[in-house]
Formats: structure tokens, sequence, C-alpha cells
């Protein structure tokens, strides 16, 4: 693995980061990530000749961290030997219907589905069990119903992502204080999931979410929302503004930036963009958990080999480790570029 591929952080104190991208957990509930299975694919995948992966992305133009993870998924795949037979429907439900069945007539040894949409995922998800090859989704899971289908899920736990950047943001704001919402994409498994996670965060609090509003993921639609805030709410009134991703959050401080107004702590529930750490360290951006595409995709690289070569994944959920980037901390947490 290059330095490039390297996020220091994820493989210190509790264990080391081997070609598996296993990473050790617990319950999200409880704040720490749950169900990272054991063992190793080293060997496995080192020896990886014949296997056929198919995989369908979500979409790999749209932001940095699904181009770096598409790139990665690719490099990874030639690294270890296998045959990757990987798919863009560039965030079209219909256009993944059809990959799913253009790699379900490939013969594939095993299916990775990264769904546009969580509830279209699952007739995705029972269509490959009815052709009797292993499925895994990745990055984001299919909706709850299924994933009776699904052997595992691989990525980050996006619930424990939105807890704890809103954790950090009470910490930073208080108990009583007033919140906007930046959402992303509207049925969007991370969106969803990660918005679940901020209530849980505030959970207990005296938080007020003034407003709610949807992006479509998309960081100029983002900036147009927080133009719109910045009309309706004068300053002073409100505290802070929590945005689903980074990308999102970039938009919401290019208004305020625009606007000369700094008065509202801006903060995002996950980062995919290791730029986005000069936003950090200048401070516009109060906190956000940290979550490398690199490791994202040659994780689910590692897994899908393992499927694919008979090996039972003992649990669903397999986490990555995103922990929390502040002003405070970000230096000496010595993430190392992706």
């Amino acid at each position: 693995m290059t330095k490039k591929r390297l996020f220091a952080l994820l493989c210190a104190a509790t264990m080391t980061l081997t070609m598996t991208g296993c990473f050790g957990g617990g319950n999200a509930s409880s704040g720490a990530a749950s169900g990272a299975a054991s063992g190793g694919a080293s060997s496995a995948a080192a020896s990886g000749d014949s296997i056929v992966i198919g995989m369908t992305v979500n979409n790999a133009g749209a932001d940095p961290y699904q181009t770096a993870y598409y790139s990665a998924a690719e490099a990874h795949a030639k690294e270890l030997g296998v045959e990757l037979k990987l798919l863009d429907p560039v965030g079209d439900v219909t256009k993944q219907q059809n990959q799913i069945q253009d790699l379900i007539s490939m013969n594939c040894d095993v299916i990775v589905l990264w769904p546009c949409n969580a509830e279209a995922g699952v007739a995705l998800a029972k269509q490959v069990q009815a052709a009797g090859i292993p499925l895994m989704t990745a990055n984001n899971d299919v909706a709850e119903e299924g994933r009776q289908y699904v052997t595992c899920y691989v990525g980050p736990s996006n619930i424990l992502e939105g807890q704890q950047s809103a954790e950090q943001m009470v910490a930073d704001i208080g108990t009583d204080a007033k919140v906007l919402y930046i959402e992303g994409q509207a049925g969007y498994t991370a969106s969803e999931e990660r918005h679940e996670g901020f209530e849980k965060g505030i959970e207990g609090t005296n938080i007020e979410v003034l407003d709610y509003q949807i992006s479509d993921g998309n960081r100029e639609k983002a900036q147009q929302v927080m133009e719109n805030y910045l009309v309706k709410y004068a300053k002073g009134t409100v505290d802070a503004v929590f945005c689903m991703d980074d990308n999102l959050a970039i938009g919401a401080i290019n208004a305020m930036k625009a606007a000369g107004r700094d008065d509202i702590k801006v903060y995002a529930a996950a980062c995919g963009d290791y730029n986005t750490l000069t936003y950090i360290r200048e401070g516009s951006l109060g906190g956000t958990a940290m979550q490398s595409p690199i490791i994202d995709a040659e994780t689910a690289i590692d897994y899908a080999v393992r499927i694919a070569k008979g090996e039972t994944i003992s649990d669903y959920n397999n986490y990555m480790e995103t922990p929390v980037a502040t002003p405070a901390n970000v230096d000496s947490l010595n993430i190392t570029e992706w």
C-alpha cells in the first residue's frame, strides 16, 4: 500500500491495517462502530486468480469522494490480480438495475452494490440472490427489508458519523442553541442515516432545529440553501448549521463568506475529501467525521475477494473508523493525505 493510501489515524492504537482493510468496532448506538469481522484476506486476495468481481457504484463523478473511491477500487483489484467489472450508473436507478442484470449475465463470483437508492436496492439484492450469486453492499446499504438477500455490508457507519459530529457541535455551541440543517439527497441512505445520527447526537438537549432543506447532495445548491437561510435568519439568531457532508458544508461556508457572515458555526456529518482539512484548520468548519475513500474502497474489494473464495463473513455490518476532526485536534490526528 502506497503512502498516499495510508490513513494513519485509523490504524493507530487499537489495530494494524492489513490488506484486508478490517477495522475493529463495538455497537454504533453506544458510540463505537460495530460488527467488524476478524481475520484477514491477505493470502486469499494475493492468489485471486480467475476471481471475477462485479461492482456497480453510485455516481463516480458526483464528488471527490466517489471519484477517489472508483479509482481506488479499480487500482486495488488490479493490485490483487482479480478481474473487476466496475460500472457507474451515474446516480440513475434505472441504469443501475440494468447494470445488475449485466453483472449477473457475466457470471461474476460476487457482486458489490453501492445502491443509488436504498429502497430500489431491495429489488436488486433480491435479483442477485435469485441468480445464485453472493451480494455485498458497500458504502451505503439497501433498505432494511432487503438485507436478508445481502451477505454483508462494508463501509462507514453513517449513523455513527452523524452522531459523533452532532455531539461535537453540541459540545461547542451548548445544549440550548438554535441550528439549521442542510440535507443531502432524498432517499439516499447516507443522507437519511446521517440525519438519524444527528438526531441521536442532539437527543436529550434543548437544541432547536429552525429549518431543514434538501440540497440534492450538490455543493452549489447547498450554497443557495444557505444563502436563503442567511436572508431568513438575521445575525445572532442562529448558532450553527449542520450539513450532511463536507461538500455541502463548503457550499454553506462559501455563502457565509460571500455575505460577510461569520456568526454561524458550520459542521458536517462526514468528510471524504482530504482538502477539506484546510477549512477545519482555518476554523470555518467546526468539526466533521473523517472518512477515507481509499480505505473504504480497498476494504470493499478485500471483502469481495473473501466472499468469492467462500469465506463466511460472521457479521453483517463491517464498519471503518471515522474519528471527528476539529480545529483543536486536526494536526494532532496526523491524518495522511489520500
